[in-house]
């Protein structure tokens, strides 16, 4: 129940802080047992960094450990049109069900954990014998992760009780804010904002290797400002027919909050784009990698301190789930143009992987195995995928050649990224083009040359390419309402109408950019976009989110094309369940994903419900926790 996991955190925190914080000196003398904090234990900086440590595991979890989700990496970036996961309970929405996830208490319980720690952390500073800076910076630190905390509960639940102190859940006055109600969703992204802000003017630039400081604040900052911010753009205060418009001023200072953060960053002159992609997921070291805002540590020599998500990129089959058609298609072609435009495509004439990976933006190549290998089709035993796009952004080649352990079971050393420089980049375009459409400063050419033309200006090759070859994309141009490539108004015939041409080719470049670091799930859930999950189109063809490479079988002498086995689909002959050609069709049966943008029943779906067990505990202490619409 809410407000009994809540108490059980605080308990759990007062028998923390009173006996793995107190003094080491005899029993007898250490403070009553029943205070909420030990008071000799606030004494200098060393307790404070101590203090702060138990924040980093709830937020930095990197590529996690063993056979897990990754930590929201590949597969675990669930709910998505990039990546198709064939377990069924993140194949389609949630339900309105009480078990599952509807029913975790911790997605809820943990962070208003982490909110109180933080909340205790500002009130013991302010009495303690330090200097104003060391003061300043710590409270920015404990506000900073307040932020964090109080965002993830936004970005699940909408708008939560929002607390700034902390409870005494003996004393009978903080009775009342114990069962406080939910406060709107506007309300706190404005606090969540007000800590940010305090967070990057008083955070230290540099406190130790592997420490938070200003910059990091700033980066994270961008990412959870522009969240709240087109989350309250597009969906308004509330999802359902109750929903109201934000005005613009209120999402104006949002957005300028995501820009503050992320030129924090980029003014800052300690990170810069560099000639790699690839490299940024599967190497053993990113310490002073400038792309690397900051990344979760992992060693081959330490016990427990490796993952496996490298061998999920080399030798073992990717029977978690494959890359889907719908977001090769969205690659550029090498002329910056969309495939549905370009005269390099290839893929007009012969769908086929041979011809549609010709002239194509090149993070394809660093991303995506450029030869098909079809799980389950009796050809492929190992490192095959379901839509056939074997992935290897994870994948350390150069290892993988050599026969490394470490891209074997669960021995990768390889450092995760988890914010790096060119999602601030992207968040920072796209704050400053909404922020233009609702009274802000126009957008200019020069936010475009300070964020996606750095990206563009990347020098990659294509490893084992031989002769090696060096590949950019060209730069971007504001055309009017309109973005241009070497001088033609790009104009995708796929682009979604109901968002305008520049936008639509911000978000294509977040996409690409940042495929399957757990990103796309929350963009399409903050741009009010889980129509793009469907499973079927408008007109009852197959999703190209629900399919993958386009094959022919004669090219696969011996290819399995049954039930079950590789099946496929052929636009052009869309009912014929044994066709010859066409798109992998993991998934035979219709109405896998259904999502009708305006109505409740689809649209309860951007946020879980509150537990109905939650709901009934406040009732029976006579308060009321209001549940989310639809639900």
């Amino acid at each position: 129940m809410i407000v009994m996991t809540r108490y059980i955190h605080y308990i759990s925190l007062i028998i923390l802080l009173a006996g793995t914080l107190a003094s080491c000196d005899n029993f007898l003398d250490r403070d009553p047992q029943d205070k909420l904090t030990n008071e000799s234990y606030w004494i200098d900086e060393t307790s404070l960094r101590t203090y702060a440590q138990d924040f980093y595991s709830s937020f930095f979890i990197g590529y996690d450990r063993d056979y897990t989700t990754f930590g929201g990496y590949f597969s675990g970036d669930n709910l998505t049109d990039d990546f198709l996961t064939l377990a069924g309970g993140t194949r389609v929405f949630p339900t309105s069900s009480t078990t599952g996830l509807n029913a975790t208490t911790s997605t809820w319980s943990s962070p208003y954990g982490i909110i109180y720690k933080a909340n205790v952390m500002i009130e013991k500073i302010a009495d303690m014998n330090i200097s104003a800076e060391a003061k300043e910076h710590w409270t920015g630190v404990a506000r900073y992760f307040r932020a964090m905390a109080y965002s993830s509960l936004l970005k699940i639940y909408g708008g939560v009780p929002y607390i700034d102190r902390s409870i005494d859940p003996f004393k009978a006055d903080d009775y009342a804010l114990l069962y406080k109600d939910r406060d709107t969703y506007l309300y706190c992204a404005q606090q969540v904002l007000a800590d940010y802000r305090y967070a990057i003017q008083y955070m230290r630039a540099n406190d130790t290797k592997r420490q938070v400081n200003k910059y990091v604040a700033g980066a994270y900052m961008s990412r959870d400002m522009l969240y709240h911010a087109t989350w309250l753009k597009y969906h308004g205060t509330n999802i359902g027919p109750g929903s109201q418009p934000v005005p613009d001023a209120d999402l104006k200072d949002l957005f300028q909050g995501a820009v503050e953060g992320a030129e924090t960053v980029m003014n800052s002159g300690n990170y810069a784009i560099g000639n790699t992609y690839n490299a940024l997921f599967s190497t053993d070291d990113l310490a002073g990698n400038k792309e690397i805002i900051f990344y979760r540590e992992y060693s081959a020599t330490l016990q427990n301190a490796t993952n496996a998500l490298m061998s999920y990129n080399a030798s073992e089959n990717q029977d978690m789930g494959g890359v889907t058609e719908n977001v090769i298609e969205s690659y550029l072609c090498s002329d910056g143009l969309p495939i549905g435009q370009s005269p390099l495509y290839q893929g007009a004439t012969d769908k086929r992987i041979a011809a549609t990976f010709q002239n194509r933006d090149p993070r394809l190549y660093e991303t995506v195995v450029d030869s098909l290998r079809i799980l389950n089709s009796g050809l492929f035993p190992i490192a095959a995928s379901p839509t056939g796009y074997p992935t290897k952004k994870f994948l350390n080649e150069e290892w993988y050649a050599a026969g490394n352990p470490y891209t074997t079971n669960r021995l990768s050393p390889a450092d995760a990224p988890t914010i790096r420089y060119a999602e601030v980049l992207l968040n920072y375009v796209e704050a400053r083009y909404e922020i233009s459409r609702i009274g802000g400063s126009a957008f200019t050419q020069s936010d475009l040359d300070k964020s996606i033309n750095l990206l563009r200006g990347r020098h990659l090759t294509k490893w084992g390419e031989t002769p090696e070859v060096t590949r950019t994309m060209p730069t971007v141009m504001l055309n009017g309402a309109n973005l241009s490539s070497n001088g033609v108004v790009i104009d995708d015939p796929e682009r979604d109408v109901t968002v305008d041409a520049i936008l639509w080719e911000i978000r294509r470049e977040r996409r690409v950019e940042l495929i399957m670091e757990g990103m796309r799930g929350a963009d399409l859930k903050r741009w009010a976009k889980y129509e793009y999950l469907n499973s079927e189109m408008p007109d009852g063809s197959i999703s190209k989110t629900f399919l993958g490479a386009y094959i022919k079988a004669a090219d696969y002498p011996g290819i399995d094309i049954s039930e079950k086995a590789v099946k496929l689909y052929n636009p052009a002959d869309p009912t014929n369940l044994t066709a010859s050609e066409g798109y992998i069709r993991y998934f035979t049966q219709t109405g896998i994903r259904v999502f009708t943008a305006g109505s409740l029943d689809s649209e309860r779906y951007y946020l879980r419900s509150i537990p109905a067990g939650q709901i009934t505990n406040y009732k029976d202490a006579g308060y009321t926790l209001t549940q989310n619409p639809g639900w």
